[in-house]
């Protein structure tokens, strides 16, 4: 699991896409405080990121797609384990 990088200086969660490597089809875990929290990255923009939910706090979730704000809690990229 790769954790987000040092993201002084990003404007915004684009920026903070930009600068880890994530794109669509990244998936991400992060936790607010109240379990975690799954979603899939589905496009990015100039500066804002639309994706989906797959599940919280171990529940399966099917969101539909919509924009996302990385700066709430701390993300790390799930990668397969092959």
């Amino acid at each position: 699991m790769k954790e987000m990088q040092e993201t002084k200086g990003c404007a915004n969660s684009a920026e903070v896409c930009r600068a880890n490597g994530w794109g669509p089809g990244t998936r991400l875990v992060g936790n607010e405080g109240y379990g975690p929290t799954v979603m899939i990255i589905t496009a990015i923009g100039e500066s804002v990121i639309l994706g989906r939910g797959l599940s919280h706090d171990g529940k399966t979730r099917d969101d539909s797609e919509h924009c996302w704000t990385l700066s709430c809690r701390d993300w790390k990229e799930i990668k397969d384990a092959n």
